[in-house]
């Protein structure tokens, strides 16, 4: 994922012709990777099979040819279009989005938040740019754009599921979310965010539909030289294996799970209670630093955190002053 301005730009293109690089979703990674908001772990969700796409269609050899086509199945079970382009010194080329009267369309899965499994993403206008690794398959890039309502639902999705999973790993994004200080996030909340408005914009139109513009990095192999490994950490692939009693989580060997997930034992749960297979909801007297908890039993809907104690911002301290940056919480101040 263009994690940084310089991928951004390196994987953008002009989709919609008026002479501008378009891609609003490396933006919105790059800001999510400032605030350690962002997945860090691909490699190993690969390895576990919670990503996988491929390419096909396309000529089994790198020959040139000026009429080619392809699919480009970003979710193998899902459908794609067939794309046209072009196979030149070993490098694909697929019809421009901008000129082509055929707008292609597949389903991707993009790993874009943390704690939180890839999002199935709907791509239209897709375009690709592929070149041969000497191995019989191809590094390049996708392009395209999500249709904005959805990309607003699946975003929305997307942000719940990582503050349910790991919420105290997102504190300072967590306190801006958390309008009413309920600790709790709703979607109505996440609809009403200024700061997700102004990222999750519909930016080009492409065949006349709003939508918000994509452009990412791919290594496709080709199946004899692709080597299968085991994920390096287990505990971070987006899948339920292992003792894990919910995805990535419990079992003794996972960090714990969050209130609401699976478990079977107390031990399982970040509240220390298991109740009836899900870990017990967080309470502001348990002594334990759980929930939206900035600390111990204080912090957002619990009573404010006193000097030294860990915030998110100054709403968790008793002082009303916490250190808390961009990128991580604070401490409260006297």
């Amino acid at each position: 994922m263009p994690s940084t301005t310089a991928l951004t730009n390196q994987f953008a293109d002009d989709l919609d012709g008026d002479g501008e690089p378009d891609n609003q979703l490396g933006l919105i990674v790059a800001a999510l990777t400032q605030t350690n908001d962002t997945n860090k772990h691909v490699p190993d969700m690969i390895s576990g099979g919670s990503i996988a796409s491929a390419l096909s269609n396309c000529r089994p050899t790198i020959d040139d040819d000026d009429r080619v086509g392809a699919r480009y199945l970003g979710k193998l079970s899902s459908m794609a279009s067939q794309l046209g382009g072009r196979l030149v010194n070993g490098e694909l080329l697929t019809n421009r989005t901008r000129t082509t009267k055929a707008l292609g369309d597949a389903e991707v899965l993009l790993p874009v938040f943390a704690d939180a499994d890839p999002l199935v993403v709907p791509l239209v206008g897709v375009e690709l740019e592929l070149s041969g690794d000497g191995a019989g398959g191809f590094d390049g890039i996708v392009h395209g754009g999500i249709p904005i309502d959805r990309a607003k639902a699946i975003a929305y999705a997307g942000v719940l599921q990582m503050m349910r999973t790991n919420p105290s790993s997102h504190l300072v994004f967590a306190r801006i979310l958390d309008t009413n200080r309920d600790g709790a996030i709703a979607a109505d909340e996440l609809a009403a965010s200024a700061l997700l408005a102004g990222f999750i914009v519909d930016d080009i139109a492409i065949g006349g539909q709003a939508v918000l513009s994509v452009g990412f990095g791919v290594h496709l192999c080709a199946e004899a030289s692709c080597v299968h490994h085991a994920p390096v950490n287990a505990c971070t692939d987006r899948v339920r294996d292992g003792a894990e009693t919910d995805i990535d989580c419990g079992g003794g060997t996972c960090p714990t799970c969050a209130a609401g997930l699976a478990c079977t034992t107390p031990a399982d749960c970040q509240t220390g209670g298991c109740d009836s297979g899900t870990c017990r909801a967080p309470t502001c007297s348990d002594g334990l630093r759980d929930g939206f908890e900035s600390d111990v039993d204080c912090g957002a809907a619990c009573p404010d955190c006193t000097a030294g104690q860990r915030c998110g911002n100054g709403d968790d301290c008793v002082s009303g002053r916490c250190n808390a940056t961009v990128g991580s919480s604070g401490t409260c101040g006297a």
